[in-house]
């Protein structure tokens, strides 16, 4: 029997059992089983959260944190069927039917389970009454601390920033634009680790459908609202296609994720919305690099493991990952070299054995990463190879024009994907200030 036999056998059933709130701690917690194991997941909650009495709507924001979050321990043998103990709304197990399915659908194909995953809820259901809309004290806006995160900040600076797991990059975004920070802390129960390293099934779980249900959590407690996300119209583009079906990275990041999540949230008197849905990542770039924001952003995945959240390494950019090559081929589009190299501490368009991890962005197959479009990739690299600026820079050499080919299949130009398109459900007050913010944005360079 295989290992991942062996992870799944005699599990038929993830059980999302009791949750809690001791407003005297500030710390919720959720308890989930998984055959003979019982995990209990921690929140450690901003103090700012808990001063006055309980809102109504917080069991309910509770119980869509706890469904959602679940997916941490139920990949663990993904048995494909989940017990929930609790009652919930419709809008609810929506939201929690597509975090397990979609939203671990790259789980399942580097586990080689069955694509697409599927999952059985056994639930009860109840109606919520009609919840008034809150947010008197502004919207919330989570942040991550790189460029999307950046750009929210400036487009809606009377709002309140987020950080979950805060880090010294979170912390210096919103230092930098002079927003306040409210910090929540997750502690994953350390059984969680263990069976992992026993055999346990491991893979990527849909992170920000967990950050945006803690978030909502966050607006309830603290009459924050609107949730305002900075999730680009590229999060709808899947990484990979296996057998038909489509695998999405950014799953959780998508207008059809959001829209199934903003039902939930409205039901607990919170706007939900992805500021920058309509904009292509370069657009969005164009704008951060007209900001002296652009100095304190990081969007580099290697910088956020428990080593550097633990305090124990600085964070900076690696200039080595997926994450890292696409920001700066991106803001290379934008920033003369000089500018660049002075912004990430480095070039990578300088080392020839990074052309493959370049190619990669605009390939069949794109990493599992949040990346932009193939077709964006491509067209910003050809870009850098008809410039002055960049055309002598060795990787671009070596790919500009594979990248000219590649765009020139779907007529992908830079100025393409500078112009705003697609849906969203950005209020007509945000849109105005985002187009006031996207209005100083630079102009790619010669």
């Amino acid at each position: 029997m295989s290992e991942r036999s062996d992870a799944r056998a005699g599990v038929g059933t993830f059980v999302v059992a009791g949750r809690s709130l001791d407003p005297a701690t500030g710390e919720a917690a959720f308890t989930y089983r998984l055959g003979e194991d019982e995990f209990t997941e921690r929140l450690t909650l901003d103090p700012s959260l808990l001063t006055g009495p309980v809102p109504f709507h917080a069991s309910p924001a509770l119980d869509l944190v706890h469904l959602v979050m679940g997916t941490s321990y139920y990949k663990l043998a993904a048995p494909g069927r989940v017990v929930v103990e609790g009652a919930v709304t419709a809008a609810q197990l929506a939201v929690a039917q597509a975090a397990y399915t979609d939203g671990l659908g790259e789980f399942a194909a580097v586990n080689r389970l069955p694509v697409p995953h599927r999952v059985e809820f056994d639930a009860e259901l109840w109606e919520p009454e009609q919840a008034g809309t809150g947010g008197g004290r502004g919207a919330l806006l989570p942040v991550g601390g790189g460029k999307d995160s950046a750009l929210a900040l400036v487009v809606i600076p009377d709002g309140t920033a987020l950080a979950i797991n805060p880090t010294g990059a979170q912390r210096d975004v919103a230092r930098a634009a002079g927003v306040p920070l409210v910090e929540v802390r997750r502690r994953l129960d350390p059984l969680l680790a263990e069976r992992t390293a026993q055999g346990g099934l491991n893979g990527h779980v849909p992170v920000t459908a967990i950050n945006s249900a803690i978030s909502t959590l966050v607006a309830v407690l603290g009459g924050h609202g609107p949730v305002v996300f900075a999730n680009e119209r590229s999060a709808d583009e899947e990484t990979l296609t296996i057998g038909g079906a489509s695998v999405n990275h950014q799953y959780s990041k998508s207008f059809a994720f959001e829209q199934l999540f903003a039902a939930a949230a409205a039901e607990l008197g919170v706007g939900y919305f992805s500021l920058t849905r309509q904009l292509s990542e370069l657009a969005t770039v164009a704008a951060v690099a007209a900001l002296p924001l652009r100095a304190d952003i990081l969007s580099c995945n290697r910088s956020y493991t428990q080593r550097h959240t633990g305090g124990q390494a600085e964070q900076r950019w690696c200039l080595h990952c997926d994450k890292c090559l696409f920001t700066f081929l991106c803001f290379a589009v934008f920033l003369r070299p000089a500018e660049a190299e002075g912004m990430f501490g480095g070039n990578p368009l300088a080392d020839p054995s990074l052309a493959d991890g370049f190619r990669k962005l605009w390939a069949t197959e794109k990493p599992f990463d949040c990346v932009g479009e193939r077709a964006e990739s491509a067209a910003a690299m050809a870009h850098l190879a008809a410039s002055r600026s960049w055309g002598d820079a060795p990787v671009v050499r070596l790919l500009g024009a594979e990248a000219a080919a590649a765009a020139e299949v779907t007529g992908a130009t830079v100025a393409r994907f500078l112009a705003p398109r697609g849906g969203h459900a950005v209020p007509e007050r945000y849109l105005e200030a985002l187009r006031q913010v996207l209005a100083g944005s630079r102009s790619a360079v010669a």
